[in-house]
C-alpha cells in the first residue's frame, strides 16, 4: 500500500513540531517536591532581645565623680534587658553640666558595646522623697529632658524604653508636685517632642495613659505603630500583683464619664484595658509583697492578660522564691517545670514552628507557594519589627538564595497563629537539593530570633524542610520518600 505524500508531510511536520516543542518546553519543566522537618515544641530558655528579666543599675551624674565602666565591661556580649536609673539630683537647681552629660554618654556607650537593650529612667530620688528631691520649677525638668534627649537619641540602637517623666519618688510618678493634669501633659509633650520616635515612652498607670492621650479607648491595630504619641506610650508597673489595686495602680471606678480621663478603674477593668493596649506597646515592672494575688497560678494568668514582657529579676525576692517552689502542670512541654522558669520562658514573645508545606504547581507553572505556620505562645508580642527571610541552601557549594518575607512581626500576637505564604519562583533555581531555613533577625540590635522547637541543629537559621527540584517527575515523592532515602 502506498503512503500518500501529503500524509507523509503531515506526519513529518507534526514530528518536527513535537521535537521543537520539547526543546522549547524542556527548560520550563519543573517537578518540585518538599519534605517538612517535624519538630516538637521545646521548653528551653531562649536568648532573644527585648524580653525577660532585667537587672537594675543606678548612676548618679556628678561633676566630682567619674563613671567606672568595669562592671559593664565584665558582662558577656549578648541580648537582654537592663534598667538604668540615671539620678539627676545634683542638678535639681541647675542645668546638667557638660561633665554630667559626658558621663551619661560614657554610660550608654559602655552598655551599647555589650549588646543590651536598655530601659532608662531619669529621676531625682532614690529614697522615696520625691517632693524634696525634684526641681522647684517645672521649666528646669523640661530643660533636663531636652539636654538628656540629645544624648539618648544617639543610642537608638540600644535604648528601648524611657520610663516615667523624671518626677516622683523613685521616678515612679507619685509623691510629686508635677502629677496634676497640666504638668503631666506638659512633661509628656516635651519628652515626645525631643526623643527619637523609635524609643518607647512609659507611664506608671493606665490612668496616666488615658489622661495623656485624651482617650478612654486603648490602641487597636489600625492605630498601632503609626508614630503618634499614643502608639509609643507604654506602661510600667512597679506595684505589680502587690494588692488588689497593685498598690494604688488601680482604683474603684467601674467606668469614666465622657471627657473624664483622671480616674482609676477597678482591677478587672484595668487588666482588660491592658489586655487591649499592650498588644501594641510594652508592659513590665516588678512584682511586690507576697500575697495570694501573686501565687503562681494567679500570677501567670494576670501576666498573660496584661501581656507582660519584662520583669525585675531581683524584686520581690519573696514572690520570686514562691514561684520557684511552685510547679506548673498541664498538657504541654512545661509540665513539671517550676513556676519561676515557666514565667521566664513566657515573658514577651515565644515563637513555635507548627508546620510547613509546599503547594506544588503544575509542571509548566512558575510559582510554588511555601506555607509556614507559627504560633506565639508567649505572654506578649514583639514591639520592634523583625526581618523575616527564607533561605534556600543548595547542597552545591556556594549556592544560596535569600528571599525576604513580607510580614510585620509586631502583629504576631500572643496566643495566636501566623500563617506565612512565600512564593517560590521554582524555575529560577537550578535542579538539585535545597535545605530550607527560616531566618528571623532584629535589624536594630542585629541579634537573631530563636524559635521554641526541639532541634539538633545549631545556628540562627532554623531548618524547616528539604526542597528537591527535578526536570522529570520523581516517583519517590509520590510515596513520601525523600530523595536519597
Amino acid at each position: 500500500m502506498r503512503i500518500k505524500k501529503p500524509f507523509l508531510f503531515s506526519v513529518l511536520f507534526l514530528f518536527v513540531l513535537l521535537i521543537t516543542g520539547a526543546v522549547f518546553l524542556y527548560p520550563k519543566l519543573c517537578f518540585p517536591s518538599y519534605f517538612p522537618a517535624v519538630y516538637a515544641e521545646s521548653a528551653k530558655e531562649l536568648e532573644n532581645p527585648y524580653i525577660g528579666w532585667y537587672p537594675m543599675y543606678g548612676y548618679l551624674l556628678s561633676d566630682t565623680a567619674s563613671f567606672d565602666p568595669g562592671p559593664v565591661e565584665a558582662l558577656h556580649y549578648g541580648p537582654g534587658l537592663a534598667l538604668l536609673e540615671i539620678n539627676l539630683q545634683n542638678y535639681r537647681q541647675s542645668p546638667v553640666s557638660s561633665t554630667g552629660l559626658r558621663q551619661l554618654e560614657e554610660i550608654l556607650t559602655a552598655w551599647q558595646s555589650k549588646g543590651r537593650q536598655l530601659i532608662v529612667r531619669f529621676l531625682y530620688d532614690w529614697d522615696g522623697r520625691g517632693l524634696e528631691s525634684e526641681p522647684d520649677d517645672i521649666s528646669l525638668i523640661l530643660m533636663h529632658m531636652t539636654q538628656t534627649a540629645e544624648i539618648i537619641n544617639r543610642y537608638t540602637g540600644c535604648v528601648y524604653i524611657l520610663q516615667g517623666v523624671f518626677t516622683g519618688s523613685w521616678g515612679e510618678m507619685h509623691g510629686s508636685r508635677y502629677m496634676d493634669e497640666e504638668s503631666l501633659l506638659t512633661l509628656t509633650d516635651r519628652l515626645d517632642q525631643v526623643t527619637d520616635p523609635s524609643i518607647f515612652l512609659a507611664v506608671r498607670t493606665p490612668e496616666h495613659w488615658r489622661v495623656i492621650t485624651r482617650s478612654h479607648t486603648p490602641l487597636d491595630a489600625s492605630r498601632a505603630f503609626d508614630g503618634s504619641l499614643a502608639s509609643r506610650l507604654s506602661l510600667f508597673n512597679d506595684g505589680m500583683l502587690g494588692s488588689d489595686t497593685d498598690l494604688g495602680t488601680y482604683g474603684a471606678l467601674d467606668s469614666l464619664e465622657p471627657g473624664q480621663y483622671y480616674g482609676k478603674l477597678t482591677r478587672q477593668a484595668e487588666i482588660r484595658f491592658q489586655n487591649s493596649l499592650c498588644r501594641y506597646v510594652p508592659n513590665g515592672g516588678e512584682t511586690v509583697m507576697d500575697n495570694p494575688l501573686n501565687d503562681f497560678p494567679s500570677a501567670a494568668a494576670d501576666l498573660a492578660q496584661m501581656h507582660v514582657s519584662y520583669l525585675n529579676r531581683d524584686y520581690d525576692g519573696a514572690v520570686l522564691s514562691k514561684w520557684e517552689d511552685s510547679i506548673y502542670t498541664g498538657n504541654s512541654p512545661f509540665d513539671g517545670m517550676n513556676g519561676y522558669d515557666y514565667i521566664s520562658r513566657h515573658l514577651g514573645y515565644r515563637y513555635v514552628l507548627r508546620s510547613s508545606g509546599l503547594v506544588i504547581p503544575s509542571p509548566f507553572e512558575k510559582t510554588a507557594r511555601l506555607h509556614i505556620s507559627l504560633e506565639n505562645v508567649g505572654f506578649s508580642g514583639c514591639y520592634r519589627a523583625f526581618d523575616v527571610s527564607l533561605v534556600l541552601k543548595s547542597t552545591e557549594p556556594g549556592r544560596e538564595y535569600l528571599l525576604p518575607v513580607q510580614t510585620d512581626t509586631r502583629h504576631w500576637a500572643s496566643k495566636t497563629s501566623t500563617q506565612l505564604e512565600i512564593p517560590l519562583e521554582i524555575h529560577s533555581y537550578p535542579p538539585g537539593t535545597y535545605e530550607v531555613f527560616l531566618r528571623i533577625n532584629d535589624p536594630v540590635s542585629g541579634f537573631a530570633i530563636f524559635l521554641a522547637n526541639e532541634t539538633d541543629r545549631s545556628g540562627a537559621d532554623f531548618f524547616i524542610g528539604s526542597l528537591y527540584i527535578h526536570k522529570f517527575p520523581n516517583l519517590n515523592s509520590f510515596f513520601g520518600i525523600p530523595v536519597g532515602k
